[in-house]
């Protein structure tokens, strides 16, 4: 069997209506082109018109092509890269279609191919513009936290935070067992003793209660020497002797 060749394009593929003589635009360009030997792409690549807009042109299909005052330079292009002359074409446009190749009132821009780039790059653009500032302001927001922070050691005075024991109470050990934290403290003494502070402030301490009421004091002292004290009373009840 033989293969069946690709059709190709010739001066019959357009369209004529019948009992009417007249050409439309579209019609003879496209002649021209066929009679030239160039296909659609080969022109498109030539004028750098797009293929969809120069098919739209060849059909006739106004509806998907810019206004008459652009189409008028988009008609010339097409006809000086086939060399015929521009002037013919533009009469039959006129002639065939009633349409005059003059800007009218509500004409639009063509559209441009190159408009969705240009706006994808614009907002990508603004994006990292945006992203930039935003990392600037998280940046001077946290050096302006982290010198209120440093200005509140110098300024504010220590924080006591006992943990144990959390309030007086009533014990029959003799020895006690003190833990908490101290905030913005340099130093902390309890009963006038100075005890161990963590790097993070914490301190665990014991003590040896005397019998019956134990006032315990907590002396903080900051970086200026400011001080913070905090209290606690404790009872230290000795058992009942055995019978």
């Amino acid at each position: 069997m033989r293969e069946k060749k690709a059709k190709k394009e010739n001066v019959f593929d357009v369209p004529q209506e019948e009992g009417r003589d007249k050409i439309y635009c579209g019609q003879y360009l496209k002649k021209n082109r066929i009679e030239k030997g160039l296909t659609i792409e080969k022109l498109a690549e030539e004028t750098k018109i797009m293929v969809s807009v120069l098919s739209s042109l060849e059909e006739d299909d106004y509806k998907h092509l810019p206004p008459p005052v652009y189409l008028k330079g988009i008609i010339k292009k097409y006809c000086r890269a086939l060399g015929i002359e521009e002037t013919k074409a533009l009469e039959i446009y006129k002639e065939s279609n009633g349409r005059d190749l003059f800007s009218g009132k509500g004409d639009a821009l063509p559209e441009n191919r190159f408009a969705g780039n240009f706006l994808n790059s614009k907002i990508t653009s603004v994006l990292g513009k945006f992203f930039f500032r935003a990392l600037k302001i998280i940046f001077l927001f946290s050096i302006i936290v982290y010198f209120c922070y440093e200005i509140s050691l110098l300024v504010l005075p220590a924080k006591i935070i006992i943990y144990s024991p959390q309030h007086d109470f009533i014990t029959p050990e003799s020895v006690l067992e003190i833990s908490g934290r101290v905030i913005r403290g340099k130093k902390l003494f309890i009963k006038n003793q100075e005890v161990f502070l963590k790097e993070n402030g914490e301190f665990f301490e014991e003590i040896s209660l005397d019998p019956g009421l134990n006032n315990i004091v907590f002396k903080a002292i900051n970086i200026m020497g400011q001080t913070t004290t905090a209290s606690r009373m404790v009872n230290y009840s000795l058992p009942a002797p055995a019978n």
